[in-house]
């Protein structure tokens, strides 16, 4: 999956939400999304190169160590978070 998907501040964006929504919407959510089919974790210290390249995209946070990107089942289980559903 790696960088297709959707970036917790692509949600935030897109949804017109303030940071950091979509983080606390997919923590609420995390015990029912699959890693590696809901979503994936680009992690700093084995993704860095890939994390730069979506930092220079504008797609994620400038402060994101840790990328989470989701997959579009995952998205769906966090706009329902977000919706309150």
């Amino acid at each position: 999956m790696h960088a297709r998907g959707y970036t917790l501040r692509e949600i935030d964006e897109c949804l017109g939400l303030r940071k950091g929504n979509a983080f606390r919407a997919f923590k609420r959510q995390r015990h029912l999304l699959r890693e590696n089919i809901d979503f994936t974790v680009l992690a700093a210290r084995t993704a860095q190169a890939e994390i730069e390249r979506l930092r220079g995209q504008g797609r994620i946070y400038r402060s994101s160590i840790n990328v989470i990107i989701l997959a579009e089942s995952g998205l769906k289980r966090v706009r329902a978070a977000l919706d309150g559903n």
